[in-house]
């Protein structure tokens, strides 16, 4: 048990398993799901801080951690998420098992960067997705969307804004398209992936696809106008949020009196957490579910709580 509290301590995440399974048959076999609860915002007072950029994987963008397979010799690192070699910047040239950059270090599993570079990029306007569950009565969500425009309201004229609502199925809506409500729809029992989303939702109608590497945002590979059908500052989505909250009502499809409403909210927050890591990777975002009963449909029994 000690152990356990000491790696919380540590790095703010607590999980019911320290070793993830590693195939699917073992997956399966456990009583007790994978899952985590993470703190981002815990504090560490010895906290190690780094004056440089973090090294990404070139597929990935996963970080050069403790946990990475180093070969001094060909000056490489493999990462330990998509095991591809990625190959040591110049001024990395003096790493050896006795000179290791203090990322590499076992106790530095949580560490932050200060990038001098990072300081001087503009900053990205907070982002906040609002994710609407229907499967409620007709006055709880009468209440639900006079309570969402309250709050929409409230938000810093340049903060960005999405709105996505489920039920039986998934449906995330184009607020800047605003001669009309427009939504793309997913099925609840589909697991809805990033590259998936990508596709139906014509991210690559007006910007070809990238042939290699992880596609996330404007600088890897998104058209800045696709990312704006979706995500828009909150002075002028009021228009075209008030068009969808006029319009809509509560899950149509029939429950048989003895079960209860089919409800896929791990599929709504799966697709919320992609839309968000396809088009403001990094930024500080924030997905605001609205929740009125347990989860009944989807891939994921049990989710992941973000304290």
């Amino acid at each position: 048990m000690t152990e356990f509290l000491d790696l919380e301590a540590q790095d703010g995440v607590r999980m019911p398993w320290n070793v993830i399974p590693g195939t699917k048959q073992e997956s399966t076999n456990c009583v007790v799901p994978v899952s985590a609860i993470y703190t981002p915002i815990k504090a560490f007072p010895e906290l190690p801080v780094l004056p440089y950029s973090p090294l990404r994987c070139r597929t990935c963008r996963s970080v050069l951690n403790p946990f990475s397979i180093v070969d001094f010799a060909a000056k490489l690192w493999i990462c330990p998420f998509c095991f591809q070699r990625n190959h040591f910047p110049p001024h990395y040239a003096s790493i050896s098992d006795d000179n290791l950059p203090a990322e590499l270090f076992p106790q530095y599993t949580t560490i932050e960067y200060a990038s001098p570079e990072e300081a001087q990029r503009p900053s990205m306007p907070p982002v906040f997705v609002f994710v609407l569950d229907t499967c409620i009565i007709e006055e709880e969500l009468g209440f639900l969307k006079s309570a969402l425009l309250q709050a929409i309201g409230l938000l810093p004229g340049h903060a960005l804004v999405g709105l996505i609502t489920f039920g039986t199925l998934v449906q995330v809506h184009e607020l800047g398209f605003g001669a009309m409500p427009k939504a793309y729809v997913f099925r609840g029992s589909k697991e809805v992936t990033k590259e998936l989303l990508l596709e139906q939702m014509s991210f690559f109608a007006k910007k070809p696809k990238p042939a290699t590497g992880v596609i996330a945002g404007v600088r890897d590979g998104l058209d800045a106008e696709s990312i704006a059908r979706f995500l828009v500052p909150a002075s002028e989505c009021e228009f075209a949020i008030n068009a969808v909250l006029d319009e809509l009502q509560r899950d149509p499809w029939p429950v048989p009196s003895d079960q209860r409403a089919t409800r896929c909210t791990s599929t709504a927050l799966s697709v919320a957490a992609s839309l968000l890591g396809a088009c403001v990777p990094g930024s500080g975002a924030r997905i605001m579910a609205f929740i009125g009963g347990p989860s009944t449909e989807g891939q994921a029994a049990y989710l992941i709580r973000v304290n």
